[in-house]
């Protein structure tokens, strides 16, 4: 008689495929570990007695020297449970959680594709989700986001999602299955392995068991919460752009409205008595639908945009990712893309309006240098064009190059230019990271501005942050009454940022934004608030253009992650 767990991981998966018709492809998704292991022993066990056929996958994201033979094991030990086909795919990925997570993703939906498969399966767990909430809660994210990974997402079925990893675990000692332990899951440099290892540990210690079933109990009930409102604002959506349409000119071929690059118009009388909750989530797809990146459109750009409805003083438009621009003409809100005609005159609150462009383009030009592209081309990790040998012995991927860095400078210049226009800066930058940000941002703005430093830290000599903040260096002058723009090299966890704009703001400022030209999302653990970033970069522990290890490498004009060898010998 099977063990109650493994009894368990098979009910899952049973009712997982339990709508897939008779000869129907299933695969599971297997890195080795025991979550995976355990679902594919799972379905090997229950295709046969549902006439499904079943296959594995396992994903070589090529992060160390072993990955290649580890992955042949897997496939081995697939075969062996009588899984066919077993593929091993391979996704090399820089080494960042996101980036391993959208290429494994990429790769198995490929796959899928060309196998003709009905789903593939994940091995996540209720940890896994309760970690996945937690994360989100800390870095403020939405109902959608901390409503945590759905159990079915197309292709994608995750069964296990009402287990414990102590399941899995049982599973694969009752089947006498070797398992691996992924060294990753306790890696402190990633965000997700010190939530396993310490955070949730320490809320169960502090506020009694049952706090990740809590968690995952709140996802659900979330994503009800969540479905409901996107139901709502899916409604009235319609309704605005149905109207927008009654109402476009007669004589524009509706063939060649189609073609048209992307550009949404909402009627502020009918965005206005809408609730937040729904105002923001259509004005997130409209941003969408004008060609936004989703990954890069955050929850501050729509309440600027918000704003403009709600808060209206004639403000400048407000720049969006992807060169994605929304503004204010009378009594309509307009969000299109950057080669979108801007209409001379209202054209009412048409999704098409006159093609005649405005006799002002300088929003336009200001939006296109000012804000963060589509995926993969800036505002993620973009692909090294020249061997690491080339550029520095101690370097192991160049993330950021040095004309993609004097870009961006530039980009972000023209933007805090715009929105500071009459007035004067004080920048403040924070030692020792920002000099070189603050020496080539100050050369490329055009406003006035005055120059203060601060030395604030929360890193030793090591590769991760200390957690301890401390002033190493005041200001030589009051800041009250004065326009502040904070410059920052990198936003890790966002713990020092954060104390230090506690520490700012009580010393009167008549404004304080910040600026950073590097950002980790996947390591922030607070909530802070960016006006202007640059680019979004693994979590990973990288070097160059001002970012030292142990002092070192401020000087190299790109960003790059060291080699394994550079950090041990300097350790």
């Amino acid at each position: 008689m099977p063990a109650p767990a493994l009894s368990a991981v098979r009910l899952a998966v049973r009712d997982a495929v339990a709508d897939i018709p008779p000869g129907g492809l299933v695969l599971v998704a297997c890195s080795g570990g025991s979550d995976s292991l355990a679902l594919a022993a799972a379905l090997a066990f229950v295709a046969p007695r549902r006439a499904l056929r079943a296959g594995l996958l396992t994903v070589d994201h090529a992060w160390d020297d072993t990955s290649s033979a580890r992955a042949a094991e897997v496939a081995e030990q697939g075969e062996s449970l009588g899984l066919s086909p077993v593929e091993i795919l391979a996704a090399p990925a820089p080494r960042s959680e996101g980036a391993a997570r959208d290429a494994r993703r990429a790769a198995l939906l490929a796959a899928a594709g060309r196998l003709q498969a009905h789903a593939v399966l994940l091995g996540h767990t209720l940890d896994d989700q309760a970690e996945t909430v937690l994360l989100r809660l800390a870095r403020g994210s939405g109902a959608r986001s901390l409503s945590g990974m759905p159990a079915a997402d197309g292709l994608i079925r995750r069964p296990l999602l009402g287990l414990r990893r102590a399941h899995t675990r049982e599973a694969c000692q009752f089947l006498d299955l070797p398992f691996w332990e992924d060294p990753t899951n306790a890696d402190p440099a990633f965000a997700r392995a010190r939530t396993r290892a310490t955070v949730l540990p320490v809320l169960e210690a502090e506020l009694g068991p049952g706090i990740a079933e809590a968690l995952a109990r709140t996802a659900d009930l979330l994503r009800a919460d969540a479905d409901a409102l996107e139901a709502l604002a899916d409604d009235a959506y319609l309704d605005l752009t149905a109207t927008a349409v009654a109402q476009a000119p007669a004589e524009l071929d509706p063939a060649q409205t189609a073609l048209r690059p992307a550009r949404v118009e909402l009627d502020v009388q009918a965005l206005a008595p809408l609730s937040r909750a729904v105002r923001g989530r259509v004005l997130r797809r409209a941003a969408l639908t004008a060609g936004s990146s989703a990954s890069a459109l955050r929850a501050s750009h729509i309440w600027a945009v918000e704003e403009l409805v709600t808060r209206w003083r004639g403000q400048k438009p407000v720049p969006l990712p992807s060169g994605v621009l929304a503004r204010r003409t009378g009594g309509r809100i307009a969000i299109a893309g950057p080669d979108a005609p801007i209409p001379a005159e209202p054209a009412g609150p048409g999704v098409a309006g006159p093609v005649h462009p405005a006799p002002d383009q300088e929003d336009r030009l200001v939006s296109q240098a000012a804000t963060a592209k589509a995926d993969n081309d800036g505002t993620s990790i973009p692909a090294a064009e020249v061997s690491p040998a080339r550029v520095h012995p101690d370097i192991g991927d160049v993330l950021v190059s040095e004309q993609e860095i004097a870009t961006k400078i530039a980009e972000l210049a023209a933007r805090v230019d715009a929105d500071y226009a009459g007035r004067e800066i004080l920048l403040v930058g924070v030692l020792k990271g920002a000099v070189m940000v603050m020496a080539d941002l100050s050369r490329a703005l055009t406003v006035p501005i005055t120059m203060e430093f601060m030395a604030v830290s929360s890193y030793g000599s090591t590769t991760s942050s200390s957690g301890v903040v401390r002033i190493l260096k005041d200001l030589d002058r009051s800041i009250e009454g004065r326009d502040v723009l904070v410059v920052e090299d990198i936003i890790d966890s966002g713990l020092t940022l954060s104390w230090l704009l506690r520490n700012l703001r009580s010393r009167g400022p008549a404004s304080l934004e910040v600026l950073a030209l590097f950002r980790k999302p996947e390591a922030i653990t607070v909530d802070v608030d960016l006006r202007y970033v640059g680019f979004d970069i693994p979590s990973a522990f990288v070097v160059g253009y001002g970012l030292d290890y142990a002092e070192h490498y401020r000087t190299l004009p790109f960003v790059g992650t060291l080699t394994p060898e550079a950090i041990a010998r300097r350790a």
